[in-house]
């Protein structure tokens, strides 16, 4: 059975999780290899940097097959397709009194002013996975509306891409359960919620 590799592990968190760092192209810009542009005009595809350089003067033709390569000025460009299917997507996190399993279901907390709380990609958001590990943490405080009333043990956490019904991307059980009762307030405090892509 095949694994993921580091390499693929990182991009997966990158693509989902973290800003999308592709700007459109300009003339007579010092690109480092990773930088990715976009055509002046749209044609599908983003171009990453694998040789560094200056761009030329004027745009070059691009190319629209997968892979193929560019020269412009003393960058060379390679073709990437825009993946349509893995658009970043809005994340709101719940939690869970019973928790949920990769086809969804379990017991999501209900009233006491409970609702999911939105925490989206991005740099500011998500931390760099590093050396492979295919790994990112909240940058900031994730929290919840203050309870008004009991609202159980909470046992795990999911993300979904909706703020009621949509799709479960994440779930996960805590490390400890939390009872949370009338006045308090749950949240993941910055670096403690880590999403890990193996």
């Amino acid at each position: 059975m095949a694994a993921f590799s580091d390499f693929l592990e990182d991009a997966i968190v990158n693509g989902l999780f973290r800003s999308a760092t592709a700007s459109t192209w300009a003339a007579s810009t010092a690109y480092a290899v990773g930088d990715v542009v976009f055509p002046t005009s749209s044609n599908g595809f983003v171009y990453e940097c694998v040789t560094a350089g200056t761009s030329g003067s004027s745009e070059p033709t691009w190319p629209t097959t997968l892979g193929q390569q560019v020269s412009d000025g003393t960058v060379t460009w390679e073709a990437r397709q825009v993946p349509g299917r893995c658009l970043k997507r809005p994340l709101y996190f719940a939690l869970f009194t019973a928790a949920p399993t990769d086809a969804g279901g379990g017991t999501e907390v209900s009233g006491g002013s409970y609702a999911r709380v939105q925490y989206n990609p991005g740099d500011s958001n998500w931390s760099a996975p590093s050396g492979g590990n295919g790994q990112t943490q909240n940058s900031n405080a994730i929290t919840f509306p203050t309870a008004t009333a009991d609202w159980g043990t909470v046992v795990a956490v999911g993300v979904f891409d909706a703020s009621t019904g949509g799709n479960l991307l994440v779930h996960g059980s805590l490390t400890t359960s939390k009872t949370v009762q009338n006045g308090d307030t749950a949240k993941f405090d910055p670096n403690n919620f880590t999403l890990t892509v193996d």
